[in-house]
């Protein structure tokens, strides 16, 4: 049989890999808006908006959400703008999340096709260029990026990334090196504006620039060649962090409390884990924590991340080169997500979205060069592609589990029942969406349970603290109550709000529980109590001045 030309692999290859995404993701193309979907889009007025174009550029990614956030990702905003343009529902119509997710595919189909650019440009062998993408972009892990819409930013700021690598890397002339090096900043800024992670980027270059050799004799100026698009990239760096600092500060986010030690421990943890997760990724979900995890998971992952360093120093001194860069990236875009900086999340899928790629060109590398017969290779070669068919089972399997709301935290909850998020969230689909009040209450309840559970294991002193959830639980168990005319039960949730909601913060969601609780007074016959509650609420929120007088003339609900 005829070897193809390199045009041919070239083409065949990159053939494979949008099939290959096409077949893992069709099924996403019927699902629904789920989870911050909310937030990002169906609540997002300037997204709507093309007016507001340059406004996209001057706020908090979630600045329609409940709660003002720091995610600073205005491309991917852009790119809600231009899918809602084209799907352009009518007054009466529901917004068409289709656009969204043919988007999704096309950026994670791009950023596998890009690695199989990069992996071209550094030399890789033939086997490492087709086996490397095609295992990247069916790999279910990264299902929680590709399914859900808001998980986009991770497939932007990816794609970008891999496209300034490659810029980065052309060498040549001075003219070549320069056209390069602005080419990698250009591309640097769209990963900024697509995801903060980004910033891990200068690193990956200063990575590219010393740890390839350099042949013949002019290693001092091949060498200054490679640091233009360092400094270009920490120029950049500099400008995008002091903007952030400033005028691109929305809020200040606590992430938990804990110590170095405990976060030591739990960065072994996780790592044993997402190892595993990349050779086997069952049992995936959205809410993943460390709970099952024993000191035996700890010194695996001790042992896992020697065993790693370990073997990319022999890698680099043994002169397998690329297999020592994929394993310094894996590690390198690995740690701003390990564990060892305070986070909001123990772990978490789609962090994984960049530095699979380099662990995975490592054991492509290693294995290939490893199995020097041709029965050898030829069993690598299977053993590759029999995994591309496995993990493309699994993702179009896990597709399903994004669907809608419903189904993504009845099968979260599953794997997790301890979540008080997805507990709420879940709430919050059948009370809104679904109208499953009974299952409402039943897990409005449950958010309430688990926080006093979390209080009783923290052992508190002083007043009762309550999470913002958790107020929510209770504010929306007393509308539940309200609405059935168990007014008793009704209060009680609502007085609960109302005393614990003092600060300034909560100010709205006391006005709404006085509400509340004015009615229920109203309906024991105390005009006077529920009148002072009423002219509480409408204090802090003029607009239930309506309301209240609805109520009055009415005599209740």
């Amino acid at each position: 049989m005829k070897a193809l030309s390199r045009k041919q692999f070239r083409l065949v290859v990159a053939g494979a890999i949008v099939i290959a995404g096409l077949l893992a993701y069709a099924n996403t193309f019927t699902g629904e808006f789920v989870w911050d979907d909310a937030s990002s889009v169906l609540l997002h007025r300037n997204v709507q908006d093309p007016s507001k174009f340059f406004q996209l550029f001057r706020e908090d990614q979630h600045a329609f959400g409940r709660g003002q956030g720091n995610f600073y990702r205005p491309l991917v905003s852009v790119t809600f703008m231009i899918d809602f343009l084209l799907s352009r529902p009518g007054a009466n119509e529901a917004l068409s999340p289709f656009f969204f997710h043919v988007t999704n595919l096309g950026w994670h189909v791009a950023a596998a096709l890009l690695l199989f650019v990069l992996l071209s440009r550094l030399g890789a062998p033939d086997f490492v260029r087709a086996a490397v993408p095609l295992i990247y972009v069916v790999h279910p892990l990264h299902t929680e990026a590709v399914a859900y819409i808001s998980g986009r930013a991770d497939m932007m700021s990816a794609a970008f990334m891999f496209a300034g690598l490659v810029s980065a890397l052309w060498e040549g002339s001075k003219g070549r090196r320069i056209a390069g090096s602005l080419l990698s900043g250009l591309f640097f800024v769209g990963g900024l504006l697509s995801k903060e992670s980004m910033l891990i980027y200068p690193l990956l270059l200063l990575l590219f620039a010393f740890g390839r050799p350099v042949e013949g004799e002019d290693r001092k100026r091949v060498y200054l060649g490679r640091l233009l698009p360092l400094g270009v990239a920490a120029a950049l760096f500099a400008v995008y962090g002091w903007l952030r600092m400033t005028v691109l500060h929305f809020a200040s986010g606590s992430p938990p409390d804990s110590s170095f030690g405990q976060r030591v421990v739990e960065t072994l943890q996780s790592f044993a884990l997402y190892i595993g997760l990349l050779f086997m990724p069952t049992g995936l979900h959205m809410e993943r924590s460390l709970a099952g995890a024993t000191i035996l998971t700890t010194l695996t992952g001790a042992v896992l991340l020697f065993l790693l360093i370990a073997v990319m120093a022999v890698s680099f001194r043994k002169g397998q080169t690329r297999a020592g860069l994929g394993l310094a990236w894996f590690l390198l875009t690995w740690m701003p997500i390990s564990g060892i900086f305070p986070l909001n999340a123990p772990m978490a899928e789609h962090w994984m979205y960049v530095p699979m790629a380099g662990f995975f060109w490592a054991l492509a590398e290693l294995a290939w060069a490893a199995a020097r017969q041709r029965a050898a290779r030829r069993m690598v070669v299977a053993a590759a592609y029999a995994a591309c068919v496995c993990f493309l089972a699994l993702t179009v399997a896990r597709n399903r589990a994004w669907h809608d709301n419903e189904t993504l935290f009845t099968a979260t909850l599953a794997e997790n029942p301890k979540s008080s998020r997805v507990h709420y969230n879940l709430a919050v689909t059948y009370e809104d969406l679904t109208g499953n009040l009974p299952g409402a209450r039943r897990h409005y309840e449950a958010v309430i349970a688990l926080h006093k559970e979390k209080k009783k294991a923290l052992r508190q002193s002083g007043p009762e603290v309550f999470w913002d959830e958790e107020l929510e639980s209770y504010l929306s168990l007393g509308r539940l109550h309200l609405k059935r005319k168990d007014y008793g039960t009704a209060a009680q949730q609502f007085a609960t709000v109302v005393n614990a909601a003092t600060d300034t913060k909560h100010r709205g969601m006391r006005a709404t529980a006085a509400m509340g609780l004015g009615k229920c007074w109203l309906a024991f016959g105390d005009t006077r109590k529920a009148a002072e509650l009423f002219q509480q609420a409408v204090a802090v929120r003029p607009e239930l001045k309506t309301e209240v007088q609805r109520v009055l003339q009415q005599g209740l609900l």
